[in-house]
């Protein structure tokens, strides 16, 4: 888990924090107080026998010597296994952090990874310069930067190709969903001009789009996009917010009261709730993995779905946990006061 000032690796099967992981090249630009939202990026694992932990963090260098005062985005590389910090990256912040905004204003995350290339973003989340971003692509082996590219939001990562928003410039209301070489930085595609242009990763080949036609801003555009060359898969799936793959091969997408199933291949509707001809409902959805759905009902119940066909298994999981691993699921308890933890097999 991370926050705006630090990494905490625990485990699960017992709430012990096995390491607290904070950030050195400097204080942090925020830090957590009790009983406060955590606006931070959730860490990112990567691929491989050696899986690292990346967590970034924003923070402000104090003046030494003639060196004037700075913010500094550090990325943080921790061992997934034992939780102890494999190495750090100190990575200036571009030109247009110093002249136009304050560091409280600004956002960092992981946008993904592949292979051995992360993809950094650095955003803003003030009112004066919305727009503005830069995206960083990182070797994790030689710890430098390969690429850097502003006016590009990346949202995920998939196939050797990193696909956000690109923008003419900071005060562009106009995007255009892009796609780039992962470890060159050379543009794959490029997709139409749109406004309030949203992107979410939706499975390892696929990318969720939504957002609204330039010349009409009441057309809602809803698609399925192949990231490797920008082609329409699907056109108008589902009024949707999140999408999340099911780590085999399907991809559900839930939101305004509607669950859909998708192939994660070709994009295709696999099944969709609710469903007036069968009686069913929409279930709330608060994770899926492995070929499950885990939900909660309207009367307060928990219900698992096949992600494939949608079909209710046969056995009530009892709760429905927020984040799910082959050994534990961790969720809210009723009274929306602790977070539980509970086996998911024996």
């Amino acid at each position: 888990m991370a926050t705006t000032d630090r990494l905490l690796v625990f485990d699960t099967t017992n709430q012990v924090t096995t390491a607290t992981i904070r950030p050195e090249a400097g204080e942090p630009i925020t830090k957590l107080a009790p009983n406060e939202r955590n606006e931070a990026a959730p860490p990112v694992v990567t691929e491989g026998t050696t899986p690292l932990v990346l967590a970034p963090f924003l923070v402000r260098q104090m003046q030494t010597g003639t060196q004037a005062p700075r913010t500094v985005t550090e990325l943080v590389a921790a061992d997934a296994k034992t939780g102890k910090v494999a190495w750090r990256l100190p990575l200036p912040v571009p030109e247009w952090t110093k002249s136009k905004s304050s560091p409280e204003s600004l956002t960092v995350s992981v946008a993904g990874s592949s292979g051995n290339v992360a993809v950094l973003v650095l955003g803003h989340k003030g009112s004066v310069i919305t727009n503005a971003s830069t995206t960083y692509a990182i070797d994790l082996s030689d710890r430098r930067v390969l690429w850097s590219q502003d006016n590009f939001r990346a949202a995920t990562v998939a196939d050797g190709v990193v696909v956000g928003e690109k923008k003419k410039d900071a005060s562009d209301d106009y995007g255009t969903p892009t796609g780039y070489d992962l470890t060159a930085g050379t543009e794959r595609w490029r997709g139409e001009e749109l406004l309030n242009v949203g992107l979410h990763p939706a499975g390892p080949n696929l990318a969720y789009l939504y957002a609204r036609h330039r010349d009409d801003y009441r057309k809602v555009i809803l698609r399925f996009l192949d990231v490797r060359t920008g082609e329409v898969r699907q056109d108008k799936v589902v009024t949707a917010s999140k999408c999340r793959h099911d780590g085999a091969s399907a991809v559900v997408c839930f939101g305004r009261e509607q669950v859909v199933g998708v192939d994660a291949t070709t994009g295709a509707t696999l099944w969709r709730l609710p469903d007036e001809a069968a009686s069913r409902i929409a279930p709330q959805v608060t994770a899926v993995w492995h070929g499950r759905v885990y939900a909660k009902t309207a009367n307060g119940g928990t219900v698992t779905l096949d992600s494939r066909t949608g079909a209710d298994q046969p056995t009530p999981p009892g709760v429905a946990p927020d984040l799910v691993s082959g050994f534990t699921g961790i969720g809210i308890s009723p009274s929306g006061d602790d977070m539980m933890a509970f086996p998911t097999s024996g």
